[in-house]
């Protein structure tokens, strides 16, 4: 297993790494040196030690924040994901529904048009009645 000598907060370290690992390690090392510079005006007022902790702190309270927004994610997809499905679910349901009122209004067309030929049935019988009864008063009256 590799080694690298890194310097943290100006104490030099060996660190073993996997051989795919270095450049992750480099980047992670120099991650950290960031984040003790933020804690620079305190060089001299307090211990190394503090400083140093002070970042481990700030590091946890990143992580916790990421966590916590990572969950949230979570839930906001989780929640998302049944929302998806009862749009789904509605929008099958819209389309049964407009499968069954275009049958219903076929069947209405179908109807009326029956009713229409049934109509021109009835005029033409009440057309047939009254010639017949202008008739039987013709020979009525004659």
């Amino acid at each position: 297993m590799p080694t690298h000598k890194a310097k943290i907060f100006n104490t030099s370290i060996d660190i073993n790494y996997e051989k795919n690992d270095r450049e992750k390690l480099i980047h992670l090392i120099s991650n950290l040196n960031n984040r003790i510079k933020n804690f620079n005006h305190l060089n001299g007022k307090v211990s190394d030690i503090k400083i140093i902790i002070l970042a481990a702190i700030a590091i946890e309270d990143e992580l916790l924040e990421k966590n916590e927004n990572f969950s949230i994610s979570q839930s906001l997809e989780t929640d998302l994901n049944k929302s998806n499905l009862k749009i789904e679910k509605l929008n099958t349901e819209i389309i049964n529904l407009k499968d069954k009122l275009s049958l219903i209004e076929s069947e209405l067309e179908r109807r009326n048009r029956n009713d229409n030929s049934k109509d021109q049935q009835i005029e033409e019988v009440a057309n047939q009645i009254e010639i017949l009864n202008k008739s039987i008063l013709s020979i009525y009256n004659e």
